[in-house]
């Protein structure tokens, strides 16, 4: 900063200016300054470094709105009609335009019901009608598409003749409008049912041995049967636009079950954790002389996606069939009493098989003393109890040796 230079003749003038004021003089004298020595900023009115408290509720997966600063109302600071101060600097404030902060929201564990089949939470509301099992038609491509299989708590397939496999659809906690194709009966389904607290059972008749079979079945509280003749038969209509018969019949599931008496049933499976001795697997596959079905991992749905002889399998929606779980019971097969030329599975007893869940694989025995009885299914190493994963489940009923964990490469030759 540069010093000011002194002249002695504006030091005389002035002192001669202040003896004047001093002696009385009228003439009003001039400020010394009429400048404020720096202007006064007006206040912030950003909102204090503070947190915003969260609203408590605000919606999932939204963030509440950012608190506004109360309204103040900036005091004059105009200074006089004076030049303005070249020196003077104007204070920092601070923006106004930051974002709020950040909300953390904690899920909590739902403690509500869950549906008995799936292990899914109940957020609708349980289903308190009985389960529903439908035996759906998988022969050969006259059987594609299947209609609403795609939303069945369990799904078990199983030998039927000519090296082939048949489902049987298992409805509790969504029941569809119409499923398809149905078809006749078989002795494997009884047991497979009876741990179901006296489901209904839709099927599109059947010869006689397995007719009288359902029928003592069901006269001794094991099923409640719903076919082609008889009570129900009103709901069981045939498409002529999936083309001759027998590949053509459906049922209309909410029309019968709209009538149906009894209760849900009991969980057969058990869910939870993965087990520790899980270890990663790209799929597995089933092999049988005149079939071939994959399941591949999909990382992006996170569910097990089907393909049969060597392709993707879609339902009527042209999405492809997938589970969350995939079960591969290893069970012994016999002839059927009922029918000389169906083989008959074993499905009580014992036997070892794979749960794949999560994109793993687990060895497992699985165990079902009486047909009333739950899957019980323990880690082949530990023998600790193994859980499914809450979702749907596709049983694989298969002989022993027809089996085989995929590798990488296997999995990218199916999916491409």
């Amino acid at each position: 900063m540069k010093m000011p230079v002194r002249f002695p003749f504006m030091a005389t003038l002035l002192a001669a200016s202040m003896l004047a004021a001093a002696c009385g003089s009228t003439e009003p004298s001039l400020p010394l300054t009429t400048l404020p020595l720096a202007t006064t900023a007006a206040p912030s009115t950003a909102a204090p470094d503070t947190a915003a408290p969260v609203a408590t509720d605000a919606p999932a997966g939204e963030e509440p709105a950012p608190t506004a600063a109360p309204e103040t109302a900036a005091p004059d600071t105009a200074t006089p009609d004076t030049p303005a101060a070249t020196d003077a600097v104007a204070p920092d404030v601070p923006p106004t335009t930051d974002p709020p902060p950040a909300t953390t929201q904690t899920l909590e564990p739902w403690t509500g019901a869950h549906h008995p089949l799936t292990g899914l939470p109940a957020v609708e509301g349980l289903s308190r009608l009985p389960a529903l099992a439908v035996k759906i038609g998988n022969n050969d491509t006259r059987s594609l598409p299947q209609v609403g299989l795609e939303v069945a708590d369990i799904v078990y397939e199983a030998h039927i003749e000519n090296d082939v496999t048949r489902f049987l659809g298992i409805f509790q906690s969504r029941v569809p409008d119409k499923i398809g194709l149905v078809r006749s009966a078989r002795s494997t389904d009884i047991d497979l049912i009876g741990n179901l607290k006296t489901p209904y059972f839709a099927y599109w008749g059947s010869n006689d041995g397995v007719g009288a079979e359902v029928a003592a079945a069901e006269s001794v509280g094991t099923l409640v049967a719903r076919s082609t003749s008889g009570v129900g038969q009103e709901n069981f209509v045939r498409d002529d636009s999936r083309g001759a018969s027998p590949f053509n019949g459906f049922v209309n599931a909410q029309g019968l079950m709209a009538a149906a008496t009894g209760s849900a049933p009991d969980p057969v499976f058990q869910y939870g954790d993965l087990p520790a001795s899980a270890v990663p697997a790209a799929g597995a596959r089933w092999s049988m002389p005149n079939r071939q079905i994959d399941y591949v991992w999909d990382t992006t749905s996170g569910r097990w996606l089907r393909f049969q002889g060597g392709v993707p399998q879609y339902d009527q929606n042209g999405v492809q069939m997938a589970a969350d779980n995939v079960l591969f019971l290893y069970v012994d097969y016999k002839t059927s009493a009922a029918d000389f030329d169906s083989p008959q599975a074993i499905s009580t007893g014992s036997g070892d098989g794979w749960l794949l869940r999560n994109g793993t694989v687990t060895g497992v025995v699985w165990g079902r003393p009486f047909v009333s009885n739950g899957w019980h299914l323990a880690d082949d190493d530990t023998d600790e109890i193994v859980a499914l994963t809450p979702g749907t489940t596709w049983v694989s009923l298969a002989r022993l040796g027809e089996g085989k964990v995929l590798d990488l490469a296997e999995a990218a030759a199916l999916t491409g």
